[in-house]
């Protein structure tokens, strides 16, 4: 592979790219629920020898090690685990106010766990994950999964500029980002902002045909080379996810 490329995960899409993905591109992983997106993130993280960090919003740690173990991919990765702060912080007080309400606690008391869920939103997220990533040696390879966790809880300006940091970090230190999103969920507006910050697109589809399901990973954009724009068929296995010829 060239000292200018770095491996997806998918030796046959490494191929198909022409030695891999250029250092410093961010990669934007769209699809239904369903579509397996959160399963390409694995595989990304598990894949070369740059140090990875994997910032989840929805996974505990030990099902994303699971996973990866599951299909004998490298799990010696560093797992931020923004969703379990979010559930300790915020929801957790919440089903606790909800649960006193139901006991009857005295108004005075719900108010007061009130002031510390005001206290909690201070934590910003967002801030948190441009922050960390920051801090890492560079070059890395991050994963972000998912950026709906964001878009769900910021304003989508925020969101962006917060994007472009990162894109921009991830650009100049010769690193890579990728950063899993569901299709058609957010304002399309934001969607097309997303995927022009992106350098790489990718999505995963599937379709009954005859009663049969069909997958394909689309390749909806690659900066700089329009040629490689395509959609490859492919099928998820024990390895991982494979490309179909």
């Amino acid at each position: 592979m060239s000292p200018a490329m770095e491996t997806i995960g998918i030796p046959a899409l490494d191929r198909y790219l022409g030695g891999g993905i250029p250092k410093g591109f961010t990669i934007l992983v769209m699809g239904r629920p369903g579509s397996g997106t959160e399963f390409l993130a694995k595989q990304f993280a598990s894949a070369g020898e740059l140090p990875t960090t994997y910032f989840t919003t929805s996974e505990r740690d030990e099902d994303i090690l699971s996973v990866m173990k599951q299909h004998g991919w490298k799990a010696n990765l560093k797992i931020f685990n923004i969703g379990a702060k979010y559930y300790e912080t915020i929801l957790a007080r919440r089903l606790e106010i909800s649960r006193y309400r139901q006991e009857g606690l005295k108004f005075e008391d719900i108010e007061k766990f009130r002031e510390e869920e005001a206290a909690s939103y201070e934590i910003n997220f967002l801030t948190s994950l441009s922050y960390e990533i920051s801090k890492l040696s560079t070059p890395f390879r991050v994963v972000i999964d998912s950026l709906d966790f964001f878009l769900e809880n910021y304003d989508s300006a925020e969101v962006l500029s917060a994007l472009r940091t990162i894109k921009g970090h991830t650009q100049h230190s010769e690193s890579l980002t990728l950063i899993t999103l569901l299709k058609n969920v957010h304002e399309m507006k934001v969607q097309s902002s997303i995927e022009d910050i992106a350098d790489m697109i990718l999505e995963l589809e599937r379709e009954i045909v005859d009663h049969e399901e069909r997958k394909y990973l689309v390749i909806q954009k690659v900066r700089n080379n329009p040629s490689l724009v395509g959609n490859l068929t492919c099928k998820f296995g024990l390895s991982g996810i494979q490309l179909q010829t």
